[in-house]
């Protein structure tokens, strides 16, 4: 039942599927902790382990169709050299699911996670089959760039709840947001 490895544009960005080429580019990025700390699961420091493991839940997540991930590239780089990443993941068999998302700090402030989670969320809801009628995120509270993201691509707070911090090991407020299919 899993997806095909597909590849998102838009105006500025290529969301394109993680390959092994991409784990230096992922390293540099997630081990800083000024990333990592915005982040539920990725600890700190961020290996190349951490990376190639990754790799790996993402391709089988692909392949039994509990994930649709894509590295975030600028359309101009010949380098091909990816400044974030955005996923969506959850049950198989359900039309609700997970989207996170993470961009580079060199990168922040120049609306590539609200354009590549607009693109995320056409996809979901239109192309993919099953298309999904629910995505749901959280984000930490201090991370307010991350909120007017969601904000800004139709999300709406829901609640709120008490989430690890991998990078930090410490428990974080949460704010829960979501989409419904419209």
């Amino acid at each position: 039942m899993g997806t095909a490895a597909i590849s998102l544009s838009t105006e500025r960005l290529l969301l394109r599927p993680m390959r092994a080429a991409d784990i230096d580019a992922t390293v540099v990025a997630l081990d800083d902790l000024e990333v990592s700390r915005r982040l539920a699961r990725v600890p700190h420091p961020y290996t190349e382990r951490d990376a190639r493991s990754f790799l790996e839940i993402v391709e089988r997540g692909r392949a039994d169709g509990a994930m649709d991930h894509f590295v975030i590239v600028r359309a101009d780089d010949d380098d091909d050299r990816p400044i974030g990443a955005i996923g969506v993941h959850g049950e198989p068999s359900l039309t609700v699911a997970e989207v996170g998302y993470w961009i580079t700090r060199s990168d922040w402030g120049r609306g590539y996670a609200r354009e590549a989670l607009a693109a995320v969320v056409r996809y979901a809801f239109i192309v993919r089959t099953p298309p999904l009628t629910l995505l749901t995120s959280h984000v930490h509270e201090t991370n307010r760039a991350s909120m007017r993201v969601l904000v800004a691509c139709g999300f709406v707070e829901t609640g709120s709840r008490i989430a690890q911090c991998s990078a930090t090991g410490v428990d974080v407020l949460a704010i829960e947001f979501e989409l419904r299919r419209g």
